[in-house]
């Protein structure tokens, strides 16, 4: 039996490698003809035009920054709140139920989120911004209830791993629930608060839909949060190739290949925060 386990979880590790490595070289594939074409910085430049030539990523990439860590500071804030209460605020049966409505929030798909935004939210906003429902903030709003869950769970977690001898000796110094949050369990969590939001903002890299729907797709670059903006994500869903031979349609690989150069940052991050002292 312990033979079976050890080999399911060799061949599991071998298949996931495998599918990660076949990606990655899939990708590369048909990045490469642009790679090494001579003018792949070409696609670092401002402007998108199909029928001028003009493939620029930037404002792709630039509109995945900014409503990427928009997000993520608005799912952070909450998160911190949601978290902090539950930890040591808050009842314990309260706190289950709260755990249990994150993790029902975690599984509701994107779609419905923008799918509701756009009918109660964007038209509400439309009329104090004057039309600029469909904008980076709006889509940051949004997206930042799709990784809350994420980050919450993340730091309840953190939070309560503090060990329970060093948390009963404050009590028993006299010290209060804000004492020991405060001066104990943060202290002793700044790796895990970090490593909830790099998670939290990398699920908000990878998300389509909310950007898709919501944040207006320009292909300009924006100069505010009330402008409308298009992701790497949501560009590679929009974009319509159908010559395999096209620039355009390998432009489509460049995006996917830098949104893995991405993930694999995020992991690596991830570790080198674990690794050293905070």
């Amino acid at each position: 039996m312990y033979f079976l386990f050890n080999f399911g979880l060799v061949i599991s590790v071998f298949i996931t490698s495998s599918l990660i490595l076949l990606i990655a070289i899939f990708l590369i594939y048909f990045s490469f003809p642009l790679i090494t074409s001579g003018n792949f910085f070409d696609f670092f430049s401002l402007k998108w035009d199909e029928k001028n030539n003009l493939f620029g990523l930037l404002p792709m990439i630039l509109g995945t920054i900014y409503i990427s860590v928009l997000a993520t500071i608005f799912a952070s804030i909450m998160s911190f709140s949601f978290a902090s209460l539950m930890a040591f605020f808050l009842p314990k049966n309260l706190t289950n139920l709260l755990n249990k409505f994150m993790l029902f929030l975690s599984g509701v798909p994107t779609v419905l989120y923008a799918f509701i935004a756009i009918f109660l939210l964007v038209p509400w906003l439309n009329d104090i911004l004057d039309g600029q429902g469909f904008s980076i903030l709006t889509a940051s709003f949004v997206l930042s209830f799709v990784i809350l869950p994420t980050i919450t769970i993340i730091l309840f977690n953190t939070f309560n791993s503090t060990s329970k001898k060093i948390v009963f000796a404050a009590k028993s110094l006299g010290a209060t629930k804000e004492d020991i949050f405060f001066d104990i369990v943060l202290k002793n969590s700044k790796k895990g608060i970090l490593s909830a939001i790099i998670l939290g903002f990398a699920r908000a890299v990878g998300d389509t839909m909310i950007a898709l729907m919501i944040a207006g797709n320009s292909l300009k670059i924006p100069n505010s949060i009330l402008d409308s903006a298009r992701t790497l994500t949501s560009h590679i869903a929009l974009i319509n190739a159908n010559d395999y031979e096209s620039t355009t349609f390998k432009a489509i690989f460049l995006c996917g290949l830098l949104l893995l150069i991405f993930s694999f940052l995020t992991v690596s991050s991830l570790k080198i925060i674990n690794k050293e002292k905070i």
